[in-house]
C-alpha cells in the first residue's frame, strides 16, 4: 500500500489504499489483460473506489460504477492509476 501523501504521480492500482477514489488512466499487459477488464467493465477513464484490500496479499474489491470486482494482485499492478481528491 501506498506510504507516501503524493497523490500526484500515479502508482499501480494495488498500491491504492482502502477508500480511496481512483481514475484508471492506463492498463499495461498487453491485448489480453485490457480484454479481460473490459469484459468486467474496467476502462481507463473509468472511476473506481477500493473496498477492501484481502489480507496476505489476496485480491482486492473495487467499487466500479456500484459493481463490486474482486481484482488480484498481478492484475490490479498492471492497472495504473491516479488518485482523487
Amino acid at each position: 500500500m501506498r506510504d507516501d501523501a503524493n497523490f500526484s504521480s500515479p502508482i499501480n492500482l494495488y498500491e491504492a489504499s482502502d477508500q480511496d477514489e481512483l481514475r484508471i488512466l492506463l492498463i499495461t499487459g498487453g491485448w489480453d489483460v485490457r480484454r479481460s477488464f473490459n469484459q468486467i467493465g474496467i476502462q481507463p477513464g473509468d472511476r473506481v473506489r477500493v473496498l477492501r484490500h484481502a489480507p496476505f496479499g489476496g485480491p482486492l474489491v473495487i467499487d466500479n460504477q456500484g459493481t463490486q470486482v474482486a481484482v488480484g494482485k498481478q492484475l490490479a499492478q498492471k492497472i495504473r492509476v491516479e488518485v482523487l481528491p
